[in-house]
């Protein structure tokens, strides 16, 4: 799906906010516009997309399956599975009905009615590859956000000006696309699970000799300016040829376990 973007700031930008935040104080007689509405929206937004990224992680936290729906006109379509992904912003993403995308045209399906261009698109082209070579092309999912209910504007003055309007909501939205290649936020957070990990268990080490050691703190997750989280890897048949469910892997999809999941995995027999 693609979206259009709103001016609420936030993960409509392609990377994360400014780390300083504000909110309103409200007194007596105040004069308060719509500036210090969006404010008070973005501080609770930022402090909660700070939260989940920082205390969470970021990456698929459930279903989000990618699978073959090749059809005589197209191919090359995969249907995306209902799911939730935190996105590495710490903007969540709901799916919550089968959507479609077409690796041979980019069409999507339109599961909202948002339509228009996304500001910061996937950068590279399609690798050519040599004859006989596999070309692989990783599916993502990325956040957006989308004006929505428009209203006709209250004129000022003589109430001459009748015909301005203003959408009243912002829609919570995504979009799939395609990538050629991994995106390095992916590749940067498995060499940091895997620093942390190292630090974690030489701890366990030097704690056994000396109790008293503390415990390591993980350094804090690097926001990058990339919003893309992938889904799945798949591998292109030759050209005309319908795609099948084994081209499609989840190598570099990034994973999200929630409490519940290590819940069943630290309970369930």
């Amino acid at each position: 799906m693609t979206t259009t973007t709103s001016t609420s700031g936030g993960c409509t930008s392609c990377g994360c906010t400014a780390s300083t935040l504000e909110r309103v104080r409200y007194y007596p007689r105040q004069l308060l516009t719509a500036d210090d509405m969006s404010a008070e929206q973005q501080y609770v937004l930022q402090k909660d997309r700070n939260h989940v990224r920082n205390l969470h992680g970021w990456g698929v936290v459930c279903g989000m399956e990618v699978v073959a729906s090749a059809t005589e006109t197209s191919p090359w379509r995969v249907r995306v599975c209902p799911g939730h992904v935190v996105t590495p912003q710490g903007c969540e993403i709901q799916l919550a009905e089968l959507a479609t995308l077409d690796l041979a045209t980019g069409a999507q399906t339109a599961v909202d009615p948002c339509a228009g261009a996304w500001p910061c698109p996937p950068t590279g082209a399609m690798p050519g590859g040599k004859p006989g070579q596999v070309i692989q092309v990783y599916v993502a999912i990325r956040y957006a956000e989308c004006p929505s209910r428009p209203e006709r504007v209250l004129p000022a003055g003589c109430g001459c000006d009748e015909t301005a309007c203003e959408h009243s909501r912002i829609r919570d939205a995504f979009e799939l696309g395609m990538l050629w290649e991994l995106p390095a936020s992916h590749a940067a957070a498995v060499r940091a699970d895997k620093v942390w990990v190292k630090a974690f268990r030489q701890w366990q080490n030097q704690s056994a000799e000396d109790p008293a050691t503390p415990a390591p703190a993980p350094a804090c997750l690097v926001c990058p300016d990339d919003p893309w989280v992938v889904l799945a890897r798949v591998a292109l048949p030759a050209k005309g040829a319908p795609l099948a469910d084994g081209a499609i892997t989840y190598h570099g999809r990034r994973v999200l376990y929630s409490v519940s999941a290590i819940q069943a995995l630290l309970t369930v027999p």
